[in-house]
């Protein structure tokens, strides 16, 4: 901003560059420190994924004082492909101006040393790539300003919650047992009053009854045993043998999401790749059979999505009754279902998006660091969006990674999701068959409106095909009339088991056998199906269309259309046999391995490490200071890593937030306002209960103890 003339070098940067080309220490640790790529020429022997080569030594750089700037990154289709050291005087407008190389050439008359005509030729090198690239400079390392106050709140917040997890996990639980040795010290003692009462024949007078010593009361039981490690730990691991199968698909669907987040960001944030031709197409490593795993992982959001709306209506139709109105009913209760599910995923998103914002920005520095202004910049701007869940709607014109927390979309398509969901699902309790039918119609109003807009605005699904995937990203990747299909599929199949009239286990066939395997062989056809042609050429800018130039894939138009409008629903269809086939226990080995034991644990954390493992991956590789170097070994290490560090993560989320908050949701709302019907049923049954029970002085001595311990607790309860 204090630059006098953008355009030109300021004179502040000439008399620095005169200084430090005379001083020969200087200039040639300079010159030995900063990338030394080989001009245009080097560009267009790989046109398109160029990447420059290594950026030399910035640690050496940095110690003598000199000041390191990257030439590139600054545009969504370059990536740094250059570094120079220079003295702290020049900055990125100085480096950009366009008279640059002429002032340094001029100050450099005179000067007797090769280390400065090297120098010079460097700078040129660099300013032809910067000019056809058509990308800029950027100096120093970038280091994000504090919020005291909200980082402040957050710390605090985060405080509490240990507090709150050793007073649950270690002093109420001793607490708790003093209070119950008590009581059984009284049960005792009470035992003895009465047998010394029937010795004496004392039939005259009345039972003496024992002095009461209560235990805390239910809400304050409540609020401390929900943050209970030991219990969360325990419900943690707990199986659920009727549905496994769902928990293996939700632990592999998530282990597939990070891997093509691991690529996705190593590739294009930061320094990049080194050697970007071997990853890129025409021969890089998305070309291959292997690689199109990186493309497909976006279909594993579709099974996600398809669970949760298998689930929504299992859980809606356990906790309805008769419907007479559905619109009366979907009224009156929406409000209920949507704040409950606000409770629910409101605390971990919220923490995991304040540390995003307020934390993880100063858990690094180096030349790359820069980058998280990017990423920070739509908090400030559209960050409202996120806990209003609109944010895969604002803003409308921009791709998700240009989104607040850009991940987060799943989270408001799921919310919208399932404010449709309850209308269905009561019109099913109504009548099975207008339910059905229902959700079919919308299902295929989702498939017709994806094929239409997919001709009329030419999408592509295919990654690097320019213009036309980058209107998919804007115009549908996120947007629940496409992406309602994988949800719709899974509130079918739901309406399907719950209208099953018999509960018997048939025997497995060839026929289930068969089945299973033309579903995989499905899922196989839409994963690997792109390697085909669909990243055939050098990757389209964002301005070029594959049609038009040469680009992208060479798949034809009408391949493309059916491929991007046709692949998600194809995807769910297959998902959603597997989960029927494994759940009627008919799944083979398929069943046997998705629902085994360990996968439980995993796939409860499943959501907590969706939020976390984008933000690991930042830190990780924005805090570079060069570039990765591509290698499948390296590249499954560094997966492995982030696995592991984002699952422990979610742990720790787990049982400080996500487990403590749904207990108390459970404890005072769900009852309250989700089952209302369920528990008064359940009140009169314990009333009706206590009727029965004999009274101590009917019960013989040996029955007092457990009868008398038995009503207590129901007090209590």
């Amino acid at each position: 901003n204090n630059h006098p003339n953008p355009q030109l070098t300021s004179n502040e940067c000439s008399r620095a560059l005169a200084t430090f080309l005379r001083t020969e220490p200087l200039i040639s640790v300079a010159t030995e420190a900063s990338s030394h790529p080989s001009g245009v020429v080097s560009l267009y022997a790989q046109p398109y994924v160029y990447s420059g080569g290594g950026l030399g030594n910035i640690n050496e750089c940095h110690a003598q004082s000199l000041q390191v700037c990257l030439a590139g990154g600054t545009t969504r289709d370059s990536i740094t492909f250059a570094s120079v050291c220079i003295p702290p005087e020049c900055t990125a407008l100085d480096l950009a101006s366009r008279d640059f190389c002429a002032s340094l050439k001029l100050v450099s008359e005179g000067v007797d040393n090769p280390y400065a005509s090297e120098y010079l030729l460097l700078h040129e090198r660099i300013a032809e790539i910067n000019k056809f690239l058509d990308t800029g400079w950027t100096c120093g390392e970038y280091k994000v300003p504090w919020n005291a106050w909200l980082s402040g709140v957050y710390g605090l917040v985060v405080l509490l919650m240990v507090v709150a997890a050793l007073i649950g996990t270690c002093v109420v639980p001793m607490r708790q047992r003093k209070v119950q040795e008590q009581r059984e010290l009284q049960l005792v003692a009470h035992q003895e009053e009465q047998d010394n009462y029937h010795q004496e024949e004392k039939k005259e007078q009345s039972t003496p009854q024992p002095s009461t010593i209560l235990p805390p009361s239910q809400h304050t039981s409540s609020l401390w045993n929900a943050w209970n490690v030991r219990q969360h730990l325990n419900a943690l691991c707990k199986h659920r043998p009727d549905t496994a199968a769902l928990d293996g698909l939700r632990f592999g669907s998530i282990l597939w999401v990070i891997f093509g987040h691991v690529l996705a960001i190593e590739s294009s944030s930061g320094g990049g790749y080194n050697n970007a031709a071997d990853f890129l197409p025409p021969n890089g490593f998305t070309t291959t059979w292997l690689g199109q795993l990186l493309f497909a992982s976006r279909f594993a959001v579709d099974t996600f999505l398809l669970i949760s709306g298998y689930l929504v209506v299992h859980v809606l139709v356990k906790i309805t009754s008769r419907v007479t109105s559905v619109w009366k009913k979907y009224c009156a209760t929406l409000p209920g279902l949507v704040v409950h599910r606000l409770l629910r995923i409101m605390p971990l998103y919220a923490m995991t998006l304040g540390f995003y914002v307020f934390i993880a920005p100063h858990m690094g520095s180096g030349p790359f660091w820069y980058q998280w202004q990017g990423l920070l910049e739509p908090c400030r701007a559209y960050g409202w969006s996120n806990l209003l869940f609109v944010n895969n709607f604002v803003p409308f014109d921009l791709p998700n990674t240009a989104t607040c927390f850009y991940h987060s979309w799943y989270l408001a398509l799921d919310l919208q999701l399932f404010i449709m969901a309850p209308l269905l699902v009561y019109a099913f309790v109504r009548n099975k068959k207008i339910g059905k039918v229902a959700t079919a119609s919308l299902l295929g109003t989702s498939i017709l409106t994806a094929i239409y807009l997919g001709w009329r605005r030419k999408w592509s699904l295919n990654t690097f095909d320019g213009t036309a995937v980058a209107r998919y990203d804007v115009e549908a990747y996120a947007k629940p009339h496409i992406r309602a299909q994988a949800y719709l599929a899974g509130m079918l199949l739901a309406m399907r088991h719950q209208s099953l009239t018999t509960t018997r286990r048939r025997r497995t066939t060839w026929k289930h056998s068969a089945c299973m395997i033309m579903t995989l062989s499905l899922l196989a056809v839409v994963t690997f199906g792109t390697v085909t042609g669909a990243y055939a050429r050098r990757p389209c800018r964002y301005q070029e269309w594959p049609t038009k130039n040469d680009c992208g894939s060479i798949w034809g138009p009408q391949a493309t259309l059916w491929y991007t409008a046709l692949s998600r629903m194809a995807w769910s269809v297959a998902v959603c046999v597997i989960i029927d086939l494994c759940l009627q226990k008919h799944g083979g080995i398929v069943g046997d391995f998705l629902s085994l034991k360990c996968w439980t644990p995993l796939s409860h954390l499943s959501f907590g490490a969706y939020l976390v493992h984008p933000i690991v991956i930042f830190i990780w590789q924005l805090g570079n200071t060069q570039k990765e170097t591509f290698r499948f070994l390296e590249v499954g290490m560094n997966y492995i890593a982030v696995c592991v560090v984002s699952f422990g993560a979610a742990l720790l989320l787990a049982v400080l937030v996500e487990f403590p908050c749904a207990s108390l949701v459970k404890a005072y709302f769900s009852r309250r306002y989700l089952t209302r019907s369920h528990d008064e049923h359940c009140t009169h049954t314990e009333m009706d209960t206590q009727h029965l029970l004999p009274k101590v002085s009917e019960m013989s001595p040996r029955h007092r103890y457990g009868a008398i311990s038995y009503q207590q607790e129901e007090n209590v309860a």
